[in-house]
């Protein structure tokens, strides 16, 4: 063999002798000078000899190099300085783990005893409700309240639908403190009652009773009771109307008025002798109409006298009154269409008797056309005896 004449024999490389860490030499691991077999294995058989996660959990771990294991014991050493820190223990809240390759989420629920199952039917719903023991709650409207009053007036107009037969009601009912109140009922569906929404007993009581004289005149009707329930009141009813209008819903009989002198001296008690005081000058449109929306009652009572009848042949009769000296012309009585004389003779017998008891109520808003500004006429509803 040539050597280079300044060179001399040739001495072996130095080797680095791997000293082992003292985790592996205190784990019972042989140097890898002392290791039988080849000193350095593959990869392919290295990552063979670490075994799959579910093969730790059945052969309960797994040989591993000396080098990983000290990577492994170093990260051990510093996640349990960090748990011992912080108070904290991984294993208190995912559980046991079961060496490296433990995962710290909750194992998955079996899905297999889920079966999904279409809704039950209404059929079926309602045989399970009717076979469900136990009491059952029904839901129950609550019952309104009934009120009374005593119907003392009825007119008869052509302003139904198709221009048929139509009626206004008037009554008196009492207030919650005790005292007497005037009213006006009306339906829930307009202003004005037919002959089918009025109570059977309310129809025929007009005609003349079977007792009357020969020349006795046709008065009106006796008062009678009847019973409804309040509704509310629609925004279209303005003016005066509204505050004595009241919905009767559910109208019906109840009975006579058992003592009407009693009912007669009430209507004179509440009666007034001011006509002014009621409708004040700043409320009339004319001698004998009032302003649309004037915030004045509708309905009004008063004690005064009939100066003269004026009959008109085919319409209502005209009535001058005088109320504490102020007199009213040519009032219509709106009444005409229940006499058989359009109540002409009873209005004369009335004019005999100086004094009595004048029930007046304003017309609807009415409208003569031209430049004449809208109105509200009043009308003589009823004429009462005093007392």
């Amino acid at each position: 063999e040539r050597r280079h004449p300044t060179s001399g024999p040739a001495r072996p490389s130095p080797r680095r002798e791997s000293r082992p860490c003292a985790c592996a030499v205190g784990a019972g691991v042989m140097p890898p000078t002392q290791q039988k077999g080849p000193r350095r294995r593959s990869r392919t058989k290295a990552n063979s000899s670490v075994r799959s996660p579910s093969r730790l959990r059945e052969g309960g771990g797994a040989q591993e190099t000396p080098r990983r294991r000290c990577s492994m014991s170093a990260k051990g050493r510093a996640s349990k300085r960090r748990r011992t820190g912080s108070g904290s223990s991984s294993s208190s809240s995912h559980g046991p783990r079961s060496g490296r390759s433990g995962s710290p989420l909750p194992k998955m629920p079996q899905w297999n005893d889920l079966v999904l199952t279409p809704a039950p039917s209404r059929a079926q719903n309602a045989e399970h409700i009717q076979k469900s023991p136990g009491p059952r709650v029904a839901m129950v409207p609550r019952a309104a309240k009934q009120i009374t009053a005593a119907l003392i007036t009825v007119t008869k107009n052509n302003q139904g639908e198709d221009n048929t037969a139509a009626y206004c009601l008037a009554a008196l009912a009492g207030n919650p403190d005790g005292s007497a109140r005037l009213i006006r009922l009306v339906p829930d569906n307009g202003h004005f009652w037919s002959d089918d929404s009025l109570p059977q007993e309310c129809r025929d009581m007009h005609l003349r009773a079977r007792t009357a004289l020969p020349g006795e005149p046709q008065w009106p009707f006796q008062p009678i009771v009847v019973g409804f329930e309040a509704g509310t009141l629609p925004d279209a009813v303005t003016g005066p109307h509204r505050m004595d209008d009241v919905v009767a819903r559910k109208l019906e009989y109840v009975g006579e008025v058992e003592e009407p002198q009693r009912l007669y001296e009430q209507l004179n008690r509440i009666a007034c002798d001011d006509i002014l005081a009621v409708w004040p000058e700043r409320a009339w449109a004319t001698p004998k109409s009032l302003i649309p929306n004037s915030e004045v009652p509708s309905l009004a009572i008063f004690n005064g006298e009939i100066k003269w009848v004026h009959w008109r042949e085919g319409a209502a009769p005209h009535v001058d009154i005088v109320v504490d000296g102020k007199p009213v012309d040519r009032l219509p009585y709106a009444a005409h269409r229940l006499h058989d004389d359009r109540g002409y003779a009873m209005l004369q017998w009335m004019q005999e008797q100086r004094s009595c008891v004048l029930l007046l109520g304003l017309s609807r808003t009415f409208f003569k056309g031209g430049n004449a500004p809208p109105q509200c006429p009043i009308l003589l509803l009823r004429i009462f005896p005093c007392c």
